[in-house]
């Protein structure tokens, strides 16, 4: 497949999936190999439970570095060895896509910790960015993941839809309160925040009820 994507000069959209195979590090970097079309607008590509680890997502991230006329994505890459260099890599790419209007981002049941989480999250500030879908639960990340986040979504000023799942994660207080501030957009319609399983309490709490106040759109 990787080797089929170097020809198609103008790839515009590319819908991939390989849940539970047996997919490794080797056909993982050549597919990633190919995925780095100018071209490209939109891309769906969904691995999970597979033995793909650290070289695929870091593959990957170079590739995608290179669709600077990205508008849609959808990265899946739960289940799998991926860790903190992943994380790296996959965050200095979407530093490179400008135009992202759409992102869901899924590495939940990996390595990540926040190393690797905070770089990732870090490439999310894009400014065309209307809607995100952040998936990081049953992972390590913690409170830098989330205080990077917020500063992300700070400068998102078309966001409309945020979807931030962290659950099951090291996350405090410190790391709630942080993202609940960053949550305060009027420009946001739609809010989906799942915290279950970590350590967030009344501190947090009370900053999403302050949050909430300033989403002056929110129908969900």
């Amino acid at each position: 497949i990787g080797t089929a994507l170097k020809f198609c000069g103008k790839l515009e959209k590319v819908d991939i999936c390989l849940y539970n195979t047996k997919l490794a590090d080797d056909g993982g970097q050549a597919l990633a190999s190919g995925l780095d079309r100018p071209e490209l607008q939109d891309l769906d590509l969904r691995i999970r439970n597979t033995g793909v680890g650290e070289s695929t997502g870091v593959a990957l991230g170079q590739s995608l570095s290179k669709c600077f006329n990205l508008l849609k994505l959808n990265l899946e890459l739960s289940t799998t060895k991926m860790a903190d260099a992943s994380g790296v890599a996959l965050g200095q790419a979407l530093h490179n896509c400008p135009k992202l209007t759409k992102a869901t981002i899924t590495l939940h049941s990996t390595k990540l910790t926040d190393p690797g989480g905070q770089a990732l999250v870090a490439g999310l500030n894009r400014p065309e960015l209307q809607d995100l879908d952040l998936r990081l639960f049953d992972t390590a990340v913690g409170d830098g993941t989330a205080e990077a986040l917020a500063q992300s979504v700070r400068v998102l000023s078309k966001l409309t839809k945020a979807t931030v799942m962290l659950y099951s994660t090291k996350l405090t207080d410190r790391g709630g309160e942080a993202l609940a501030a960053g949550l305060s957009r009027p420009e946001l319609k739609d809010i989906v925040l799942y915290l279950q399983d970590t350590l967030v309490a009344d501190s947090t709490a009370a900053a999403l009820g302050t949050a909430l106040k300033f989403c002056s759109k929110l129908e969900k």
